[in-house]
């Protein structure tokens, strides 16, 4: 009969994202954050290129006018981008395990979305549950979606499980 030998609760896998002292840890070997830096390095270039896979990116705002959609894309779409290029940069700077702080942590969350929806529209995933076969060539691909899924599964979690900063006295 075995023996009932309590879990210690420092074994065991770390979290991929967790509270700590002074704001967040995002927890990564570094081949997720090598897969991860790849993904951002692709996702730049195909904003740059103004790739169609991106245009989640930027949701449409005049559903039934294009026209005024179109409009609203020449007045945003630089902004939007920049502001996306921002938060991969922050992402970058901290994809070491350094502590991040709310905001930042946030702007992770963005980032890795981002990259979930581009390659989600790439490989058309939809909500229906689908299984891949590992001869399939975008297997890893799929592989990638599934990692930020969970990803950002811990991301808001996180957010969600840890109060808001307190508002400074002004």
């Amino acid at each position: 009969m075995p023996r009932r030998i309590p879990w210690p609760s420092g074994w065991g896998p770390q979290p991929l994202v967790e509270p700590v002292e002074g704001g967040y840890r995002v927890n990564l070997s570094r081949i997720e954050q090598r897969v991860l830096q790849q993904a951002f390095d692709d996702l730049r270039v195909m904003i740059a290129n103004d790739d169609p896979s991106t245009r989640r990116l930027t949701p449409t705002a005049h559903v039934d006018d294009p026209e005024l959609d179109e409009e609203y894309r020449r007045m945003v779409g630089d902004d939007l981008r920049a502001s996306q290029l921002a938060a991969f940069d922050v992402v970058e700077h901290s994809i070491d395990g350094s502590t991040v702080s709310r905001d930042e942590l946030e702007s992770w969350m963005r980032s890795v979305n981002a990259v979930r929806l581009v390659i989600g529209t790439q490989l058309d995933i939809s909500e229906e549950p689908q299984r891949v076969d590992r001869s399939d060539p975008d297997y890893p691909r799929y592989a990638v979606y599934d990692f930020l899924s969970n990803l950002l599964a811990w991301i808001v979690d996180a957010l969600q499980s840890s109060p808001p900063p307190e508002a400074s006295p002004g």
